[in-house]
């Protein structure tokens, strides 16, 4: 008969905790991607995450699916009347270093695919006139996608 070997408690802590300081810095590194071009100022983004039940086929997460070419409609200048109109409600408002942000998140169909990219967008309006001062992606890719579509 054979034994399983079970290492002791004292001799498993340095594995777990290598893999605790792991993942944390893979959290860190995931949560708030900077791309010069997308999002050139570092607005804070929240992570979108879906539970393992949910995942279906064609792999689809968490936003509205929305034809990209729409979002060229927001530009600098609109009211947060107009934004609503156009986009709906954010999922969230808070205040950010650059203005009230009013954050979205949208599912892109992939040129010639059948999923879907999940792209989080941010619509920042100036504090003094409340009118949109910017707009910006959380991934480079998102922005591209809108700038090439039809």
């Amino acid at each position: 008969m054979h034994s399983l070997r079970v290492p002791s408690l004292a001799s498993a802590a340095p594995m777990v905790g290598a893999a605790l300081l792991t993942a944390g810095c893979v959290a860190i590194g995931h949560n708030n991607p900077v791309d010069p071009v997308s999002n050139r100022d570092e607005l804070k983004f929240s992570d979108v995450s879906i539970d393992r039940p949910d995942f279906r086929d064609p792999f689809v997460r968490d936003g509205v699916v929305s034809e990209p070419v729409q979002l060229r409609r927001i530009t600098a200048g609109l009211t947060p009347e107009q934004v609503r109109q156009a986009l709906g409600q954010p999922l969230q408002e808070q205040d950010g270093a650059r203005g009230r942000e009013w954050d979205y998140n949208f599912k892109f169909r992939m040129p010639q695919s059948t999923n879907y990219l999940v792209c989080q967008y941010k619509v920042v309006f100036d504090a003094a006139t409340s009118a949109v001062r910017e707009t910006v992606w959380r991934r480079r890719q998102c922005q591209e996608l809108v700038a090439a579509a039809r």
